[in-house]
């Protein structure tokens, strides 16, 4: 909690305890002050403080009501008000504002914030005709910062007013997160790099659809604690409003919002429940092929206009800065980065756009999806040519979550891609996990915002060391394995600690289907596959 939680449960604990005992002074001097605390923890962005606003304000007006003291207890009128005051409490409980974790790396976190344009790519997901392709990226990396220096907080006070009113406003709530600006990260802003670490290795990470660069700054952390230069893309228009170094907003598309109300009113198509809910894989490989060249506007905003977006915009800042054309404030750290052989990671949409950045381009040399589907469809039925982390939110809650039933075994929503069909759960290096009790927002931050159980419905219900944690630990591992060549027992030695909640999974079964079919249906899948194959490279062009 912030000193102005504290004050405001102080006084109202104070004013209840006046009621209780009819000490009507020091009850209205106490009910007054909480009402100030209150409104100024409300104007300080911490919006969950309004309950404790109401009952303030109650009690001042009962006290107003009530000018004689009463004969008897205030039994009743003393249960309501502390039945309020409990809520109160709770309401700044259930959202609490904790550091993040401390990374478990030897090196102290630096982070910084960087704009590049390009040029070549105008009007694009709701910028203006002409407006040349603006992209907010924020790195992280090991550090040694000046003394007496304090790290940022998770927003600043212009992003609470800009990214994070926008992330609330796709739940049409705009003050959801700001009160995350005060919430402290380990994360020094604009330190000094370590200059005794070499070439770091890098990683480049992309955020859910409609977030923002920071939403997994617990991995972050944890990787730049442990010598990594780690790469955030914001890709403006699909994001939360991005806030630029200069001040400048740019806005979250509008489109993206009638998309979004558009799945909402609609609920999910035939297509995305044949698709992705079918147990029996024919039928399930049929409608995740009509889903990716069948479904019509808007709902086909993300696989036809932002994938190839966001795959553009991840090539065009590795382009820029492997050939150092950077702002002066990170030309230090782009100069001690390899970009020649990298990470590729993301979340949801991001986790998909990671994996096709791995399809085309071969700096890339290891590949992270944390939940995310393949909208983009380039590794669909192709062998990667890396190792690849596929960490899944619990399987069962998918299904729950588009209204059906789970199967005795739920199936991947990804079962289809990353290898070839035919090959499908013979590559060792392709790695497939499952984190039991965990809903898809589950495998971001959000576990910090939320206590349990309110957060149940949305986050899942394991514990908020096993969401937070897991996750860090097992890319750390994956990537200290795969991109620097280290010998540390992945993945069993990351599985152990959490083997009750992370499970591997097979996607096996495809390849015993698609080998036990007749030569001539292979055949015929094979030619719808590449049909829709060559739909989506014209996408991209």
């Amino acid at each position: 909690m912030i000193l102005a939680d504290v004050a405001l449960l102080a006084l109202l604990a104070v004013a209840l305890l006046g009621w209780w005992l009819r000490r009507r002074v020091l009850a209205s001097v106490a009910a007054l002050l909480a009402l100030v605390a209150a409104l100024y923890d409300v104007w300080d962005d911490r919006w969950q403080a309004g309950a404790g606003a109401m009952v303030a304000l109650l009690l001042v007006l009962a006290l107003l009501v009530r000018r004689k003291r009463p004969a008897r207890l205030p039994l009743w009128s003393g249960l309501l008000f502390s039945l309020l005051t409990g809520l109160a409490f709770a309401a700044l409980y259930f959202f609490p504002v904790s550091p993040l974790p401390k990374p478990g790396g030897p090196y102290q976190v630096g982070v910084r914030d960087f704009e590049l344009v390009d040029a070549s790519r105008t009007g694009v997901l709701g910028a203006p005709a002409g407006k040349a392709r603006r992209l907010l990226v924020r790195v992280w990396y090991p550090a040694r910062p000046v003394a007496g220096s304090k790290p940022r907080n998770y927003f600043s006070a212009a992003e609470s007013r800009s990214t994070a009113r926008g992330f609330g406003e796709l739940f049409n709530f705009p003050p959801l997160l700001t009160y995350l600006r005060h919430l402290r990260t380990n994360s020094f802003e604009n330190a000094p790099l370590r200059a005794d670490l070499g070439r770091l290795p890098v990683v480049f990470y992309s955020h859910g659809y409609g977030s923002f660069a920071g939403m997994n700054g617990r991995i972050m952390e944890e990787l730049a604690s442990n010598g990594y230069a780690v790469y955030s893309v914001q890709h403006t228009g699909d994001a939360s409003p991005t806030q630029f170094p200069n001040g400048e907003v740019a806005p979250t598309d509008p489109a993206l919002y009638e998309h979004l109300r558009y799945a909402f009113e609609h609920g999910f198509s035939p297509l995305l429940l044949q698709g992705y809910g079918e147990d029996d894989l024919a039928r399930r490989l049929d409608g995740q092929l009509r889903f990716a060249t069948e479904t019509t506007p808007p709902a086909d905003r993300a696989i036809h206009l932002s994938a190839p977006v966001w795959l553009a915009d991840r090539l065009f800042v590795h382009d820029r800065l492997q050939a150092g054309e950077v702002p002066p404030n990170v030309a230090d750290l782009v100069a001690a980065s390899n970009f020649a052989h990298t990470g590729e990671m993301g979340m949801s949409f991001g986790g998909s756009t990671s994996g096709a950045v791995c399809l085309v381009d071969k700096r890339c040399a290891a590949a992270v999806n944390l939940d995310g589907g393949d909208f983009d469809f380039l590794p669909f039925d192709k062998n990667l040519p890396v190792p690849l982390l596929m960490l899944h939110s619990d399987l069962s809650l998918f299904y729950r979550m588009l209204g059906l039933t789970p199967p005795s075994r739920p199936r991947s929503f990804n079962d289809f891609s990353y290898e070839n069909l035919q090959d499908a759960g013979q590559n060792p290096r392709i790695h497939r996990l499952v984190l039991r009790d965990t809903l898809h927002a589950g495998l971001t931050d959000n576990a910090l915002y939320m206590r349990r159980p309110l957060r149940d419905k949305l986050i899942g219900s394991a514990p908020t060391d096993v969401l937070i944690e897991a996750p860090a630990a097992l890319v750390l591992g994956f990537f200290d394995h795969y991109l620097r060549g280290r010998d540390n027992g992945f993945p069993q030695a990351q599985l152990a600690p959490w083997s009750d909640w992370l499970t591997p999974y097979s996607n096996s079964a495809v390849s015993q289907w698609w080998n036990a079919l007749p030569e001539v249906e292979r055949a015929q899948w094979g030619e719808r596959i590449r049909a829709m194959h060559a739909q989506r490279q014209a996408l991209g062009r």
